[in-house]
């Protein structure tokens, strides 16, 4: 990313969207967060997010238009289903956008059918065959896993540093608690659940 570009981040308070929103404003971008309560909200203006659009009561596509009227330079989508489409109606003309999971898609959800009925991309088939789309200019990546692990070598090291020098805040969700390997499947229950903040840890 770069400086001045608007980013956009769906799930901005959950394990991977709060990094994200934190990793956008070091880069110097205007960042737009989506959530599902004022809890949430109240997290992400603390992290920095410059705008934050609770979808469970606003329209995102109307609030994408009006902060971002020349469209998305950058999306980090991990919701799938109509949320997914709203960003791709929403990306500039040579915008990208990095699918990182699709989880309104997922069996636990009843309506996860309706969420995928007007999608021109298949979020499962970007996302687990790693695809890469050109739609125009605009360029749709699935997955965030380097084929060269050797590329990304020092992002432990800089994200650790950063932590250290108290630039990152990693945020662990405290709502529950789950300890040993017999709690994972309820640790993933309540993962799904949407009313998490940052990561489920099982201890």
């Amino acid at each position: 990313v770069k400086k001045g570009e608007k980013v956009l981040i769906t799930a901005a308070a959950g394990g991977a969207g709060h990094f994200a929103v934190q990793f956008a404003k070091l880069a110097g971008c205007e960042v737009i967060g989506t959530c599902g309560s004022d809890t949430k909200a109240k997290v992400l203006e603390e992290l920095g997010c410059d705008h934050i659009i609770n979808y469970k009561v606003q329209d995102v596509e109307a609030e994408l238009k009006r902060i971002a009227p020349n469209g998305l330079d950058v999306v980090l989508e991990g919701v799938g289903g109509g949320m997914f489409q709203t960003a791709l109606e929403c990306l500039a003309p040579e915008g990208r956008l990095l699918q990182i999971g699709y989880i309104s898609e997922y069996p636990h959800n009843p309506d996860a059918a309706s969420e995928t009925s007007k999608n021109e991309v298949n979020a499962s088939d970007l996302f687990w065959n790693s695809k890469t789309i050109q739609r125009g200019k605009q360029t749709i990546y699935g997955n965030a896993w380097p084929k060269d692990f050797g590329l990304v070598a020092g992002s432990t090291d800089r994200v650790l540093s950063l932590f250290k020098e108290g630039k990152l805040t990693s945020l662990v969700d405290d709502t529950k608690k789950f300890s040993g390997l017999d709690s994972i499947p309820d640790a993933i229950a309540h993962m799904l659940s949407g009313q998490t903040i940052g990561k489920v840890i099982v201890q």
